[in-house]
């Protein structure tokens, strides 16, 4: 369940932006939570209950140059995913993909607004682990429709997005997702260097960088599998990840052991699943990388917001007061995050009879 913000933040909720030009304060009619969360809550909702179509009709209308585009798009994407309409996902994530493209030259000028409110003021780009994770969401819309080159083309947009993630967390799972689709392209040379980092990468788990092919860690090694042998493979999600209200609180859950699903051909076990990524722990990881950065940019912001004050002050001292009460009001975390993307991200690859038509998850 989402985790409820403190009573201070629910206030602030009500609050307007606040804009000071020429010494004039200005309220903007809308609230810095827009209407991102009236769209987002209602649908994560009904996504997490099961009611998947409820979840994207109140997703239905969603701007492309809106400032929560690329996180509405990427929810409604999953969404989609979820109820097996691959192509509309497929439009939903490359636009998310495109917008981030746009943002990564935007001007500062959003930069320069968000100081005298907050981080919410700026469009969202998410977390270089969400930017990949787009792509490896795009990649199983192509691999589910058998669209080879489209999820080749996926795979080297995930090996972009890693090649310069300046001291963010890797991930496991889009490796293994990269390595998989330049296999089924024909490309085994570069499939093995993706197979051998998500080897280097994930625990528990032991991979044959040859052949991709998937066992339990522990040292032991991975049963050959022929190449050109049926395989049964499954990308596998599983739980919810932790909500945008812990990012700052130190409340991300760290779950002792992953949930796993097990595949069975004929009433017989023929393999599961295992855990390549925990989205949790990629968050962890990403809030660390960002706390001292994050703190010195919030230390800033609050002394120019005294300083514009301060200035507002030597001609009106009762606007003055206004304007740093409201100002410093606004001071609060960006918790924005992509929330439709499970707890535990995993693999299962089984061989298979050549004829199977159906098989049982469990």
């Amino acid at each position: 369940a989402h985790l409820k913000g403190s009573a201070k933040e629910r206030r602030m909720r009500s609050l307007c932006r606040l804009v000071i030009r020429g010494g004039c304060i200005v309220l903007l009619g809308s609230s810095l939570t827009g209407c991102m969360s009236h769209k987002l809550g209602p649908a994560r909702s009904h996504f997490y209950a099961g009611r998947r179509a409820q979840a994207e009709r109140e997703l239905a209308e969603i701007k492309p140059d809106e400032k929560d585009a690329i996180l509405l798009l990427s929810e409604r994407g999953t969404i989609r995913q979820s109820m097996h309409r691959y192509e509309e996902s497929c439009s939903d994530l490359l636009a998310a993909a495109e917008r981030e493209r746009v943002l990564r030259t935007h001007s500062a000028t959003e930069t320069t607004a968000s100081f005298l409110a907050n981080d919410k003021t700026i469009s969202y780009r998410g977390p270089p682990f969400e930017r990949t994770l787009v792509h490896s969401y795009l990649a199983r819309n192509y691999l589910a429709r058998g669209k080879w080159e489209g999820a080749a083309v996926e795979a080297r947009n995930i090996i972009q997005e890693l090649q310069s993630l300046e001291g963010y967390p890797d991930d496991a799972y889009s490796r293994y997702v990269a390595g998989f689709c330049l296999e089924l392209a024909g490309d085994p040379s570069n499939a093995s260097l993706q197979y051998r980092y998500a080897s280097n990468l994930v625990k528990g788990v032991s991979i044959d960088d040859r052949t991709g092919a998937i066992g339990p860690g522990g040292g032991k090694p991975v049963k050959a599998v022929d190449r050109g042998a049926t395989e049964l493979v499954c990308f596998v999600d599983i739980g919810r990840s932790p909500p945008g209200s812990c990012m700052y609180s130190g409340r991300i859950p760290s779950p002792a052991a992953a949930a796993y699903a097990e595949f069975y051909f004929n009433g017989r076990l023929a393999g599961r699943s295992y855990q390549f990524t925990s989205v949790a722990e990629l968050l962890r990881k990403t809030v660390e990388k960002k706390a001292a950065m994050q703190a010195l940019k919030d230390v800033s912001r609050v002394v120019i917001k005294e300083t514009v004050a301060h200035q507002i002050k030597q001609e009106n001292e009762a606007l003055g007061l206004l304007a740093e009460v409201l100002m410093l009001a606004l001071e609060s975390p960006d918790e924005r995050r992509w929330e439709t993307l499970p707890m535990w991200l995993q693999i299962a690859r089984v061989p298979c009879p050549s004829d199977l038509t159906s098989y049982e998850v469990v």
